[in-house]
């Protein structure tokens, strides 16, 4: 009978450690990383929020600002470093992983007071040229035409298969036709190497007979990055009786263009339309 009286009294211990029922609460014990013994109390949500209340309404008897309560120019200033501590990480040369700080605002201030990463093309020469074109020379373009919506964008590429014009030359060529709703076209020719379709714009009515010829529609040369190719841009607004648009190729073989690059049969060019 006695081998069995003190393990009996172990128990009542053990259960005298965890706590009474409206005394002080659970206990939680637990051995954290470096093998300490922790116990803590877990406090009953409504007690929390008593003491919550209690500690808010102290403070506002005696006069003091609430502890929630920030001028808007500590958090403009807190949100303007937060903003300056960020960090980049990348690979080096050497294969080590690299983490270096990026100043945000600077990054900003300075992409802002940068001069413009590309080339105005030259508005100050011109090229008179002399070009006929037939009215009825894009008829059968139109048949296969694509519409391009605002906001769309549509991939024109020239190849050994493009479709031609009718006249004294077999000019290749791509119709579109044009939502009502569009008013501005923006025109890019990607630059492979040296090499680009040196393209020209003309403007067709309802009918599909010719009312504008532009011969240089880009205004701007934008180098060749590590993540782009260069191209060619320009911006064409659309007149009133403009209706549809041929994008064609004024040559027949490879030939130098004016802007120092070399104008090919073969290639691809942007058109997005707002």
């Amino acid at each position: 009978m006695h081998k069995y009286a003190f393990p009996s009294l172990l128990v009542m211990v053990l259960a005298a450690c965890q706590g009474q029922p409206g005394q002080q609460g659970e206990l939680y014990v637990y051995t954290d990383a470096q093998g300490n013994l922790v116990t803590i109390e877990k406090v009953k949500p409504e007690e929390r929020e008593a003491a919550a209340t209690d500690r808010k309404a102290e403070s506002l008897s005696l006069g003091e600002p609430l502890e929630d309560y920030r001028p808007s120019e500590d958090i403009d200033q807190e949100l303007a470093e937060k903003e300056r501590d960020r960090f980049i990480t990348y690979m080096d040369e050497s294969g080590q992983l690299v983490s270096r700080p990026v100043d945000m605002v600077a990054e900003r201030e300075a992409e802002d007071s940068a001069e413009p990463d590309y080339a105005e093309v030259s508005k100050d020469e011109f090229l008179e040229t002399y070009r006929t074109i037939r009215q009825d020379c894009c008829h059968h373009l139109l048949d296969e035409a694509v519409e391009l919506a605002a906001g769309a964008e549509m991939l024109i590429t020239f190849d050994q298969d493009s479709p031609v014009m009718k006249g004294d030359e077999p000019l290749k060529a791509k119709a579109v036709k044009l939502a009502e709703e569009v008013s501005i076209l923006d025109l890019k020719a990607f630059i492979r190497k040296a090499d680009y379709v040196a393209a020209q714009i003309l403007w067709l009515d309802e009918e599909g007979r010719p009312v504008l010829l532009i011969d240089q529609p880009f205004s701007r040369k934008y180098p060749e990055t590590w993540y782009r190719y260069g191209y060619l841009q320009g911006t064409l607004p659309r007149e009133s009786g403009q209706r549809h648009l041929v994008v064609f190729l004024p040559y027949q073989q490879e030939q130098p263009s004016t802007d120092g690059l070399q104008a090919v049969l073969k290639g691809e060019l942007l058109l997005s339309a707002q």
